[in-house]
């Protein structure tokens, strides 16, 4: 394939993406991952920082030399979609507060590999479920700028996106990445209630969205003091990032409710209300 057949393909799968209401959609090469890269993800991972979720630690090749999880890519397609709109229940993250993501996005893939297919492509593609390391991708790709809340930030919505990722064999016209505009600002390391935001990045161990989504067990007294009234994850880095004020409402219908629970929710309702959202996982 030409670079000029390449070209009208990447438009082509670009078209399409927007009208599946994803917000952006940009190509990267799959090389592997520097090694200053590594070695900082590798010294974080080391410390402790990533506390009880070892499956990091496993899958650290792989993140690095993304090649490992699919041998046959030449390209990687990173696609962001918004899934900001108000909501007043602040004890349960708003990605949550819709249908999960897993399913809605993988879903709205399909499409994009199947135009890749017809043009002779073999694809893998992973939303938030694989080794892949996905937040890199989109970095790399330009989709946003990696914050010091650790998500990726983008200029339209600020961190309100959900990450999509399409291995392929095919390869595609690359795009650069993108400015950091987080400058001087540290509003969301200050804004955290934990502190678990610094020059590191993210301490798992003190980070309430980990303690009330990945931690396994019961939780201690200090953590259930650190976690406060939170349910299932927490928003407060996202609020606080001037980039996010303000951000368009989601064009995907399933990331447009807003959750509704009881001031003292018992199991049985949080049970009935996290059928089809991410809260699925952990209250069963």
């Amino acid at each position: 394939m030409d670079i000029f057949a390449q070209e009208r393909l990447k438009v082509k799968l670009k078209e399409e993406a927007l009208s599946l209401g994803f917000s952006d959609m940009r190509v990267c090469t799959v090389e592997d991952f520097s090694a200053e890269d590594a070695e900082r993800l590798k010294l974080w991972i080391d410390c402790g920082m990533s506390a009880g979720m070892f499956y990091l630690a496993r899958s650290l090749e792989t993140k690095i030399r993304p090649r490992k999880f699919f041998a046959e890519a030449n390209s990687a397609i990173v696609l962001s979609a918004n899934f900001y709109r108000p909501s007043r229940e602040r004890r349960i993250a708003l990605y949550a507060q819709g249908a999960d993501y897993h399913d809605v996005i993988g879903r709205k893939l399909l499409p994009l590999c199947k135009i890749l297919e017809d043009a002779g492509g073999r694809q893998k593609c992973s939303v938030d479920a694989s080794p892949l390391w996905e937040k890199a991708f989109a970095v790399r790709a330009g989709i946003g700028w990696r914050g010091r809340n650790t998500l990726i930030i983008r200029r339209d919505n600020g961190p309100w996106s959900f990450l999509g990722l399409i291995l392929t064999s095919v390869k595609l016209p690359a795009d650069s990445p993108v400015e950091n505009c987080c400058a001087s600002c540290m509003k969301c390391v200050e804004a955290c209630p934990t502190s678990a935001l610094g020059k590191m990045g993210l301490d798992a161990n003190k980070c309430v969205s980990y303690l009330t989504i990945e931690k396994k067990g019961v939780l201690s007294g200090d953590e259930m003091r650190m976690a406060g009234d939170k349910i299932f994850g927490c928003d407060i880095c996202l609020r606080v990032c001037p980039f996010g004020v303000g951000a368009p409402l989601a064009e995907i219908p399933e990331f447009q409710s807003e959750l509704k629970i009881s001031d003292a929710p018992t199991k049985d309702e949080l049970r009935l209300v996290a059928r089809g959202t991410p809260m699925g996982r952990r209250f069963k």
